[in-house]
């Protein structure tokens, strides 16, 4: 199952309501396979969840995905930091979830937001200062190499370290509202992923 959606997740209906919405957003907490080429049957992916307890009943789909409540389990298969607990919710938003799949693309995707800073290079860790020219080619080439600014190795934007504030992937699970590193993936959550789709997740962070 694949989709026509970008390579790079933009949003810009205006420039008005980019702002409202950036000041509205608290954040969200993305969990993709560790592979940015994986994309696990949606199917999957969402039963296993509903097993695990991590989602509940479904909400209006939307061309951003499959949408669901807070399951049982949600509050046991994430760890919060801080005392008190703030529960996702938008009564004024008919189509929004707490949790929702994206529909997985093609090739691996971009997903950045506000809060996206430089990717250092994991071998010398030179920042990759000019990541956000290099974006439309990466839609138009989603395998080009990237030469690090630093020591010269050549790797693809994926393997460059973007320290949780952004990541490659082609199925993203997308939980709402976490301020960024608030809430933190549990090991039973990562265990309950390997199983349901066969292979390691990892998480990070966006604020749009």
């Amino acid at each position: 199952m694949t989709s026509d959606i970008p390579l790079v997740d933009r949003r810009p209906p205006s420039a008005t309501a980019r702002s409202q919405e950036a000041a509205l957003h608290t954040g969200c907490l993305i969990l993709t396979p560790a592979d940015p080429h994986l994309a696990p049957d949606v199917r999957l992916i969402i039963e296993g969840l509903g097993r695990a307890g991590l989602v509940g009943s479904p909400q209006p789909s939307s061309a951003e995905g499959w949408g669901f409540s807070l399951g049982p389990s949600f509050l046991s298969l994430l760890s919060f930091t801080g005392c008190a607990v703030q529960l996702p919710e938008h009564p004024d938003k008919g189509d929004w979830a707490p949790i929702r799949l994206l529909p997985p693309s093609p090739y691996p995707r971009l997903l950045v937001g506000r809060n996206t800073r430089p990717p250092r290079c994991p071998s010398c860790r030179a920042q990759l200062s000019n990541w956000r020219d290099l974006v439309e080619h990466w839609v138009t080439h989603p395998h080009a190499g990237v030469s690090c600014p630093g020591c010269g190795e050549m790797r693809p934007p994926w393997l460059w370290d973007w320290k949780q504030q952004g990541g490659f992937g082609r199925l993203f699970v997308r939980i709402e509202e976490v301020f960024p590193r608030e809430a933190t993936p549990t090991p039973a959550l990562f265990e309950h992923l390997i199983r349901i789709s066969g292979a390691s997740w990892c998480h990070f962070y966006l604020q749009e």
